[in-house]
C-alpha cells in the first residue's frame, strides 16, 4: 500500500525528539515488510546545507489568506533507504531557527503546520500518487484529517483513502486562533471548536478514522484526567477506534556491534569494549580521572521538561554523589530551571557529574552506549526510545512504571534473575532514591549485573515488528471500504 507519512519532524533531517525518530523508523519498517512510504516534511532553515537534498522542477500553489501562494519542492531519500522524502519550502514560514520556536512557539505556527498539511494533499495530485493510508503525527500535522474529510474526500486520488493519528505526546495540542482558522480553511472551523476554542488535535482525532497511542499503556493513561490533559473524555468517546502499539527501534542504526557514532563496538557475548569506551568517556567528561571500574556511570539524555520527572533528582542524587558512589552524565536542555540545576550540579560536583548541554547526536549514543545505568524517572512517558535504545547496548534503564516505560522494561527479580530493569512506581524522591541504591547494589554484584545485562541485551523492540502491527490496523482499515 501506499502510505503518505507527514511530520513537523523527521530524524536525521529536523530533530527535536523521539518523534523524528519514530517518523525516520515506521517508514523503514513499512519499506522492509514491501509497502511503499512517501514522507513530507518542512524544508527548514539550513537542510540544504547540511544534508543532500536537491530542488525539484516541482512546485504547488493555493490560496492562502486570499492570496496565491507557490510553495517549491525539494527532494532527498532517507539514508540508506529508498524512500522518497519530500520538503515544502517557504522562507517566511520555515526558513527560521528551530522546528516549533521556544519557548511558546511561533505565533504563526498554524499558519505554518496548516500549509505542511494541505501542501502533502497538493503534492500528491501533481505526482498523481494515491495514498491508501494518510499518516498524521501529533497535533502538528492532525488537520490532515479535517483536509481529508472536507476538502480532499471527492477527489480520485483521496477518495478511498484512511487517514491515521498517531499521538506521540498528547499535552501539545495546538491551540488556534480560530479567525485565522476560518480564514485559512475552505471548511467552517466553528463546527471542530472544543470548549470555545479550536484546538487541532482534538479535530483531528474527531476526523481520524483510526487513533495511535504509542504504547498500550499510554492508550489506556489517557482515558484518564492524570494523562489526558483535558482530552480524556474525548479519547473515552472514541475508544473504539483508539489503541496502543508501542514504538520501535531501527537496530540497523541503534547496534553495538555497528553504531557508526561510536568507536568501541561490542556485543552480548564480548562487553570488553563497553569498558574501554566508558573509560573513555569518563576521560573525556570528567574533571577527575578517578577509578572507572569501581563507579557505576549512570546516564541521561533528555528534553528538559516537566514530563521528564527531573524534579524528583534535586534533593536525592545529591547525598549519593556527596558520597561519592557513583557519576553521572547528562546531555539535554529545556526548562531554563533544568538546565541551571544541572550546571550548578556540575559546578559543586565536578569529579561527578558531568553535564552537555543542548543535544549532540555522537554524544547520545556514547552516553546510551557507554554508561552502566540510564535514567528516566518521567511524570508520564507515552513511550520513550531512550529506553530502548538503552536496552541494546545493555545499559540498564532506571524508569518509573508508567507509559511505553512499563511496557518495555520488565522490573529485574534477584531471585529468578528474570528482568532487564529497574522500575519504581510512585512519583516521589524517595521512590527514585531507592531505585538508584538497587542500581548501586546490582553493580557491585558482577554475577547480578551480567544476568541482567543479558536479559537487557536479548530484548527486541524492533522497529519491524511495530512497522508490522501499524500495517495490520491499515489492511483492517481498508478492508472496511
Amino acid at each position: 500500500m501506499n502510505i503518505l507519512l507527514v511530520s513537523a519532524e523527521l530524524a536525521p533531517f529536523a530533530k527535536v525528539g523521539g518523534l523524528a525518530d519514530i517518523s525516520g523508523a515506521l517508514p523503514i519498517g513499512w519499506k522492509r515488510i514491501g509497502h511503499n512510504p512517501i514522507i513530507v516534511i518542512p524544508k527548514y532553515k539550513g537542510i540544504e546545507e547540511q544534508f543532500h537534498i536537491l530542488k525539484t522542477d516541482l512546485s504547488i500553489s493555493f490560496t492562502l489568506f486570499e492570496k496565491e501562494r507557490v510553495f517549491p519542492i525539494w527532494t532527498s531519500t532517507l539514508p540508506h533507504e529508498d524512500i522518497p522524502v519530500y520538503f515544502i519550502e517557504s522562507d517566511d514560514l520555515y526558513d527560521r531557527p528551530g522546528i516549533y520556536g521556544n519557548p511558546d512557539g511561533y505565533a504563526d505556527n498554524d499558519e505554518r503546520f496548516f500549509v505542511l498539511c494541505k501542501s502533502a494533499f497538493e503534492l500528491m495530485i501533481k505526482l498523481d500518487i494515491k495514498p491508501d493510508i494518510i499518516s498524521a503525527h501529533d497535533y502538528h500535522t492532525a488537520l490532515l484529517l479535517p483536509l481529508l474529510q472536507f476538502t480532499y474526500s471527492k477527489h480520485p486520488l483521496f477518495e478511498s483513502s484512511k487517514g491515521v493519528l498517531t499521538i506521540h505526546n498528547a499535552q501539545y495540542q495546538g491551540w488556534y486562533d480560530l479567525q485565522r482558522m476560518i480564514a485559512m480553511t475552505s471548511w467552517n472551523p466553528e463546527d471542530c471548536l472544543w470548549k470555545g476554542e479550536f484546538n487541532a488535535l482534538k479535530t483531528g482525532i474527531d476526523y481520524a478514522d483510526l487513533i495511535i497511542a504509542v504504547s498500550p499503556s499510554y492508550a489506556k493513561e489517557i482515558l484518564m484526567p492524570e494523562f489526558g490533559e483535558g482530552l480524556e473524555n474525548v479519547y473515552s468517546q472514541y475508544s473504539d477506534k483508539l489503541i496502543g502499539i508501542l514504538n520501535g527501534v531501527d537496530y540497523a542504526l541503534w547496534n553495538p556491534e555497528s553504531d557508526t557514532c561510536i568507536e568501541h563496538h561490542f556485543s552480548k557475548s564480548d562487553l570488553t569494549n563497553k569498558l574501554i569506551g566508558k573509560i573513555q568517556l569518563n576521560k573525556h567528561y570528567f574533571e577527575d580521572n578517578i577509578d572507572c571500574d569501581k563507579l557505576p556511570l549512570i546516564g541521561m539524555v533528555s528534553r528538559f521538561t516537566d514530563q521528564k520527572g527531573i524534579d524528583l533528582l534535586e534533593g536525592c542524587i545529591e547525598n549519593i554523589l556527596e558520597q561519592g558512589l557513583c557519576r553521572l552524565i547528562v546531555l539535554g536542555s529545556g526548562e531554563e530551571r533544568y538546565q541551571s540545576y544541572f550546571n550548578a550540579l556540575q559546578l559543586h560536583y565536578p569529579q561527578f557529574v558531568s553535564y552537555s548541554q543542548g543535544y549532540n547526536e555522537q554524544l547520545a549514543h556514547h552516553i546510551l552506549a557507554y554508561s552502566d545505568f540510564f535514567l528516566l524517572p518521567s511524570r508520564f512517558e507515552p513511550c520513550g526510545l531512550t529506553q530502548l535504545y538503552a536496552l541494546n547496548y545493555g545499559t540498564i534503564p532506571i524508569v518509573r512504571s508508567v507509559g511505553g516505560l512499563k511496557d518495555s522494561v520488565q522490573p529485574f527479580d534477584s531471585i529468578t534473575q528474570q528482568g532487564d530493569g529497574i522500575v519504581f512506581q510512585e512519583f516521589a524522591k524517595e521512590a527514585l532514591h531507592n531505585a538508584l541504591m538497587d542500581a548501586l547494589s546490582l553493580y557491585h554484584n558482577s554475577t547480578m549485573l551480567q544476568s541482567i545485562m543479558n536479559n537487557a541485551m536479548q530484548a527486541d523492540y524492533s522497529i519491524e515488528k511495530t512497522a508490522k502491527e501499524y500495517i495490520d490496523e491499515f489492511k483492517k482499515l481498508l478492508h472496511k471500504n
